[in-house]
């Protein structure tokens, strides 16, 4: 079982999140402030970032610039996915995390991966 934080705004991207990993612990969030505190607190072994939140919840980039910025936080090890369809944004978190994957929610990537956690 692993332990997975998934920051996502979009109902039916949380529902996909929720059937396939079921069997996982997850924490999922709508808020990069929420986000924030979980990445600074807890250990996962996935981190799965949207970078654009509807209603004043902060982006993702805030997310993926507290984990670059931060080299003693708890997730240095976990397995990051940036999910964004804004691509300008998705390769912006990429810069400052080299070693996460840039995965659209609506590529095949996406769910081929998916299916191996």
């Amino acid at each position: 079982m692993m332990k997975i934080l998934i920051l996502e705004d979009n109902s039916h991207r949380i529902r996909y999140f929720m059937e396939r990993f079921a069997q996982h612990e997850l924490t999922i969030t709508e808020s990069a402030f929420d986000a924030l505190d979980y990445v600074n607190t807890e250990a996962f072994d996935c981190i799965f970032i949207d970078n654009d939140l509807g209603n004043g919840n902060g982006q993702g980039a805030d997310v993926a610039a507290a984990l670059a910025q931060q080299p003693e936080n708890p997730n240095n090890d976990a397995i990051i996915i940036i999910h964004s369809w804004n691509m300008p944004a998705a390769h912006a978190m990429k810069f400052q995390l080299p070693n996460a994957a840039i995965l659209p929610f609506n590529s095949n990537e996406f769910f081929d991966l998916t299916s191996s956690i």
